[in-house]
This record gives structure tokens, C-alpha cells and sequence, in this order.
């Protein structure tokens, strides 16, 4: 029988099934309080974490008797606790205590331990939690309490450029895996009391901490509200990155638009909490999460807000050209060629019949392959390391689609379309939007081949209908191409006014403050 078995001889714990035994045994466990034995809280501990081998533990003798030695133990996981605070304001301290002094764990907090941040733990369960989050633990003979020391101390990315989201003219700094340091580039850019980082903690094995960030006195109550209560309903065993937790927190999570933004950019982040939204960071991801969001800002790029707005509005336009582009293109290529010929002038319909005379495939199934090669080609682009993707790219574009054309498989028509539908959605900035356009291309594609253009409208008229419906935290997914008044049109995806006409939030999120 186990140290820990004997420990829990005579706890009343319900029988579980056999598989679950082991689980409801250390469950059982998590109940119980510290005793006042040394040797009894060590051998539980390292029992409970499986005896770990980085688990790094340091007997102490702090006075010395005849018959009697009062002894400590300075514990940590090694990686994770900063050796040099552990030695130097933990372990040396308590060596070079008196031993005339009378031990207590009040004289030991004030007086010895010179680490930031102290805290007492009277159950198990709570000092290895300690442990686990990179605090050494500090356990005395005779006292059935602990003392969780900060000590943080492993080893992380150092902020960065951003390389997701990289800008020409703006701030250059990116968020990082650790969440402390990410709170504090908000806090660099947004030096306000208001400013709320509400703690949350995710999986019930991973137990990923994590902040909710907005301004007290400008967001939304009521939407700060559905975001903490749908946080609090997240039942998973592990949080890796806050990409997991988009689903959890959409309205509709079948619908391939995403309803909650994402950015590596700290100044992006504190824009968003400026603009009343809600920001949710995780440890272990530099991604935080914007909410609510509408799809027209999607369009938008950071460094519209540090350029001249006229040019801005024009780069808009291009984006929303672009999009039009990627999402409609090869369909209206396949409806015409099937069946509106007489919609093309005739010097044009004829150079295209002459480039297809010789292709064995519909408009349709050629159009598809050229796109299911394209999908190809980039996700190899991906997945290779840098050099090798951007040879790929080139071989791609250059060698396969030549020997495609000269092989009479597809059209040089198509592939002039199909490269520039790629570069469409390369120019919208958002990664997940852009997927999304992705994806409902070939579903248009197939109206477009079975109806023609009235497929590509009725195809159309589904998605806008779709995204009338959808909503973000009970915002409308189009709400800013519907302003109320026109002094409310300050910036949206065709028109930027410039910085100093900038007067209002926006209007739909129901805010406390309106104007900034």
C-alpha cells in the first residue's frame, strides 16, 4: 500500500469505476489538509506529481539541538522557478538565520524570506498547484502549513516584430507566450485605472490562466458580462492557444465567418479597449482575442490609423475590390463561358473559345482544378521552412501552370483569373476572413455552373442573408454599413475621416461613454 493510500485510509470517498479509480483517488486527495510532519507532506507530494525528475528539492536544517533538529524543505520544479531567486532570496536566507531565533512562519515571511511575494497554503492540493505554476514551496517540520514563494523564472520569446501582422509605418511590438508581459504592453500604451484585467483560469488540466480586458467606464456591461459567463462554461480538459477558445465563444460556430477577431499587435489590442470592445488574453499564445467584431472590420488594417486618410481611402476601396474579387471571380468566369457568351464583347468571346478549343475538361471541372492546385500549392508554401515554400511558390506559378497550359489541361484565360483571385485574398489582412472567402468560392462556383449568373446571385443573396442573421455578442455582424446618422459614418470600410474628426465610438455596442 502507497504512502498516499494510507493517507486516505478511512476518507469516505464513492466507489468509482475501475477506470476512473486512480482519478477519484487523487480527487480525494485535493481535500486534504497539510499535516504537521515533514516527511509525511514530502512523500505526498512527490507520490501526487508521480515523483517528477524535475523536481528539485533542498533539505534545510534551521537549528540544530541535542535531540532535536528543526528541518525545512525548499522545493520547485526545475525550468520553471528562477534558480537565482531561489537561492538568493529563499534558501541563503534561511541558512543564515540565528539559531537562538524562535522559528515561527510569521518571523520566517517578514523577516527572512526577501522574495516579492509570499502566500500561505494549508491544503495539499493548493501548495502542488503552487508548485506547478512555477512558486517554490517552502514546507517547515512541526507547522501544517506551506509557504508559496513567487520565483517565476522560465524561459520565453522576448517581444518581437510582429510577423503575422507586420505594418511598414507603426509600433512594432508583438505580444509574446507569457500573459504578464503581454497585460503589460496594454499597460504601456493605456495608463488608465479603468483599465480591468479580470483573471480567468481554463482546463481542468492545463489550468491556463488568462485575463479579460476592458474599460470599466466605456464598455458594454452587459457584453462584458455574456463574455465572462461564456468563459465560465468552457469545460475542456486543456487551453493552448486562444484560437480554441473561439468556438466556445461565437454565437454561431457552424457559420465559416469568424465572430471573434484575433491580433498579435499590442497596439491593436489597446485600439480595440479604446473602442469599447473587449480584449481576452491566454498564457502560452501571443494571439489575444477582440470582441465583439463586425465583418467590414476585417478590411481594415492598423496602419490605415497612422497614414494620411485619403490615401487610406482608397486602399480601402481596393480591399473591397479585392474581396469582391476573390470571392466572385472564377465563378463569373465558369457562368459566362457556360452560358452568357453574348455578355462578353465578340473579339473577346472568340479569343477565349480559340484558347479552349483544345481542353477536354467543362468550364467548371477546369476552374476547379486550377483551384485545388492553388489550395495545394499554398498549404505546401506553409508547412515548408521558409526557403523551401517560396520555391514552391515559384515552381508552382511558373513551371506547373506553363506545362498545364501547354498541355492543353486549362486555359491561359483561367489561370491569369485564378492568380487573381490568390492575390484577392492575400490582400485581405485578416487570416481567418480571408479562409472564409476561401472556402464559400467553390460553393459559388457550383451555383455558378448549374444556373449561371442567376446562381452566382442567388448564391450571393444566401450569404449576405446569412450574415444579416449572424451576430457577435448580440451585435449585428453588418452593423457598421448601417450607421443611424451620418455624423456616426467616422470610420468605416469605404470612408476614414482623419484623425482629428475621429468623435465617436461606435454607436451599436451600447456603450457607457460615447464620445473619447
Amino acid at each position: 500500500m502507497s504512502f498516499l493510500d494510507k493517507l486516505l485510509k478511512g476518507t469516505t470517498v464513492p466507489a468509482p469505476p475501475p477506470l476512473h479509480q486512480e482519478s477519484a483517488r487523487l480527487q480525494a486527495l485535493a481535500d486534504l489538509q497539510l499535516s504537521a510532519s515533514l516527511e509525511e507532506n514530502l512523500a505526498a507530494i512527490k507520490e501526487t506529481i508521480q515523483h517528477a525528475s524535475d523536481l528539485i528539492v533542498r533539505e534545510i536544517i534551521l537549528q540544530s539541538e541535542e535531540n532535536l533538529d528543526i528541518r525545512a524543505v525548499v522545493m520547485y520544479i526545475d525550468g520553471l522557478a528562477e534558480k537565482d531567486i531561489v537561492h538568493q532570496c529563499v534558501i541563503l536566507p534561511l541558512m543564515k538565520m540565528e539559531q537562538t531565533t524562535e522559528i515561527t512562519l510569521s518571523y520566517i515571511e517578514n523577516y527572512v524570506i526577501t522574495a516579492s511575494g509570499i502566500k500561505r497554503e494549508t491544503t495539499l492540493k493548493e501548495s502542488i498547484s503552487g508548485l506547478l505554476y512555477s512558486s517554490t514551496l517552502l514546507i517547515i517540520d512541526g507547522f501544517a502549513e506551506s509557504l508559496l514563494i513567487t520565483s517565476e523564472g522560465w524561459e520565453h520569446r522576448f517581444v518581437s516584430k510582429p510577423t503575422v501582422e507586420p505594418i511598414i509605418r507603426g509600433p512594432q511590438d508583438a505580444f509574446n507566450e507569457v500573459l504578464r508581459t503581454n497585460t503589460a504592453l496594454i499597460r504601456r500604451k493605456i495608463k488608465d485605472p479603468q483599465l480591468v484585467f479580470y483573471p480567468i483560469q481554463i482546463g481542468t488540466r492545463t489550468l491556463t490562466d488568462g485575463v479579460v480586458a476592458y474599460l470599466q467606464d466605456v464598455a458594454n456591461p452587459s457584453i462584458v458580462k455574456e463574455v465572462k459567463r461564456r468563459l465560465s462554461l468552457v469545460d475542456t480538459e486543456g487551453i493552448l492557444d486562444s484560437g480554441q477558445l473561439e468556438d466556445y465563444l461565437e454565437d454561431s460556430p457552424r457559420s465559416p465567418f469568424p465572430q471573434v477577431s484575433s491580433t498579435e499587435r499590442a497596439d491593436k489590442a489597446a485600439a480595440a479597449l479604446l473602442e469599447g470592445k473587449i480584449v481576452v488574453l491566454v498564457d502560452g499564445t501571443p494571439f489575444a482575442l477582440l470582441m465583439p467584431i463586425t465583418f467590414p472590420e476585417f478590411l481594415l488594417s492598423t496602419e490605415d490609423y497612422y497614414t494620411n486618410y485619403l490615401a487610406v481611402t482608397m486602399l480601402r476601396w481596393v480591399r473591397f475590390f479585392a474581396i469582391m474579387m476573390a470571392l466572385m471571380l472564377p465563378s463569373i468566369y465558369i457562368a459566362i463561358t457556360s452560358y452568357h457568351q453574348e455578355m462578353l464583347p465578340t473579339q473577346l468571346m472568340l479569343a477565349i473559345a480559340a484558347n479552349r478549343s483544345g481542353i477536354p475538361f467543362p468550364a467548371f471541372f477546369e476552374a476547379l482544378i486550377m483551384e485545388i492546385s492553388l489550395e495545394l500549392l499554398r498549404e505546401a508554401s506553409l508547412r515548408l521552412p521558409g526557403s523551401m515554400g517560396q520555391t514552391i511558390g515559384i515552381v508552382g506559378a511558373l513551371v506547373i501552370g506553363q506545362a498545364a497550359v501547354q498541355a492543353n489541361i486549362v486555359g491561359p484565360v483561367l489561370t491569369i483569373i485564378v492568380s487573381f483571385t490568390a492575390i484577392g485574398t492575400f490582400v485581405i489582412p485578416n487570416y481567418n476572413a480571408s479562409l472564409a472567402i476561401r472556402f464559400l468560392r467553390f460553393p459559388l462556383m457550383v451555383f455558378a455552373a448549374v444556373f449561371g449568373i442567376f446562381g452566382i446571385v442567388f448564391g450571393t443573396s444566401m450569404i449576405l442573408i446569412h450574415m444579416i442573421h449572424l451576430r457577435s455578442f448580440g451585435v449585428n455582424y453588418l452593423a457598421t454599413l448601417t450607421p443611424q446618422t451620418l455624423s456616426a459614418v467616422d470610420d468605416s470600410f469605404v470612408f476614414k475621416k482623419p484623425s482629428y474628426a475621429l468623435n465617436y465610438r461606435q454607436r451599436f455596442l451600447g456603450l457607457r461613454k460615447q464620445k473619447p
